[in-house]
């Protein structure tokens, strides 16, 4: 008698909740990730060595012919991007590279320690006032901004060495030059940062 019931109820819940049971044999695939939505999310960026590969190939270079002195990701305008900075030799390569995509943003090459006949001798020696001091004086002229909001680089072209870089604060870009023997600004200007 028993029995007779189990086999009732059984064929009722099986007419009454054919798509029912469907549903419930799916779900369990259902909440498991899919491999599309694993591969998705770890795509999203390159890696630090993609980025140095990257800067390398455009430069003609490879690791063993540069030395490294920068490779950092960092925050541009709400977009994430590697600055990556190597020597090859007397040259300096600056590059700028998308974190997303591998897109080279920006570079350049400059040439260090540049003498011709008429610069100065190798042998002779010039003082500089030095990174630290040079910074000073571009935060002197944007108050209220931190060492947090400058970049600069020593920079050599055609014998004379500037400090270059910028001051990003309260949405406005300073670009500046700063003769690195004398502490003179040689250059600045400024331009209002536009949000997208």
């Amino acid at each position: 008698m028993s029995l007779l019931a189990i086999s009732v109820t059984g064929c009722t819940s099986t007419e009454n909740g054919t798509s029912d049971t469907a549903g419930e044999a799916v779900s369990p695939e259902r909440s498991a990730p899919s491999p599309a939505d694993e591969t998705s999310t770890g795509m999203d960026a390159i890696t630090m060595e993609e980025a140095k590969e990257i800067a390398l190939a455009h430069a003609g270079l490879t690791e063993a012919d540069v030395t490294f002195v920068k490779a950092e990701l960092d925050t541009d305008n709400g977009r994430q991007e590697y600055e990556i900075e190597f020597y090859s030799g007397n040259t300096e390569y600056d590059y700028e590279i998308d974190a997303s995509t591998g897109d080279i943003l920006s570079y350049d090459s400059d040439v260090e320690n540049y003498s011709t006949s008429g610069s100065i001798k190798s042998g002779e020696s010039k003082t500089y006032i030095g990174e630290e001091k040079a910074r000073s004086i571009a935060l002197a002229k944007v108050p209220r901004a931190k060492e947090s909001d400058i970049r600069l680089h020593l920079d050599s072209e055609d014998g004379v060495t500037e400090y270059e870089g910028s001051v990003v604060y309260d949405n406005v870009e300073y670009e500046f030059e700063i003769d690195a023997a004398t502490g003179k600004i040689v250059n600045w200007s400024s331009e209002p940062l536009l949000n997208d």
